[in-house]
């Protein structure tokens, strides 16, 4: 019984020996792993810095919760600076919801396009978008600044599948296509056509049921 107990004992033993030398390895390993830093912070972060330590307890724990958070923000895709405005946008022009395809295509089909034109010139939907996007009066933008302006509002707010453009000299050409329907086509010429009027040049459209193509003439 005695030598039963004794192989007892030496094996309970020798059990804890082996753990110990692991924790002892972790921890040697931990504090190789470790870095020392010296740096001087401002009083606004040092205040910031305790402030985050009465919850934390330690300064190395604020600082590297810190570096993860920088580190996963990182990661996220930045929301560009248009992107921002643009929503800004919508809130200014007090847009009460957003239209799902389907339904804005039954709606359009039933459009009174007079009452359309009448809206159009009156309250210059498309001129106000792009006189928020480069922050001036549209009469202070170059032409080239007007397209372009058109091109990312069409694209930001999703009514139309594609627009492109291209210089051909004496005019610009835009090539745009949906999927709304005739309507759809009559309604996007018509703001674009105004648009150019109150900027001071001509443009001519050619629609069918799926595609715009407008000339924008230089002079």
């Amino acid at each position: 019984m005695a030598h039963l107990m004794c192989a007892c004992f030496v094996l309970y033993a020798y059990r804890k020996i082996n753990e110990l030398k692991k924790v002892t390895k972790i921890t040697r390993c931990n504090i190789l792993n470790k870095h020392r830093i010296s740096t001087t912070i401002s009083q606004k972060h040092w205040e910031l810095l305790n402030k985050h330590v009465e919850k934390l307890e330690t300064q190395q724990k604020v600082i590297e919760l810190a570096l993860e958070s920088l580190e996963n923000s990182s990661k996220q895709s930045p929301v560009s600076a248009w992107e921002k405005r643009f929503w800004l946008f919508v809130k200014s022009t007090k847009s009460v919801c957003f239209v799902q395809k389907d339904g804005l295509k039954v709606l359009l089909e039933t459009a009174d396009i007079e009452r359309v034109k009448e809206f159009v010139a009156r309250n210059k939907p498309i001129e106000y978008s792009i006189e928020f996007y480069f922050q001036k009066p549209i009469k202070e933008c170059n032409l080239k600044e007007v397209i372009d302006g058109l091109v990312i509002i069409a694209e930001m707010s999703n009514w139309l599948d594609s627009v492109n453009h291209a210089d051909d000299g004496s005019h610009y050409t835009l090539m745009i296509t949906h999927s709304l329907g005739l309507n759809n086509s009559k309604v996007t010429s018509i703001m674009f056509e105004n648009l150019f009027k109150t900027y001071g040049v001509k443009a001519e459209s050619a629609i069918s049921e799926k595609t715009i193509f407008m000339k924008i003439f230089k002079n």
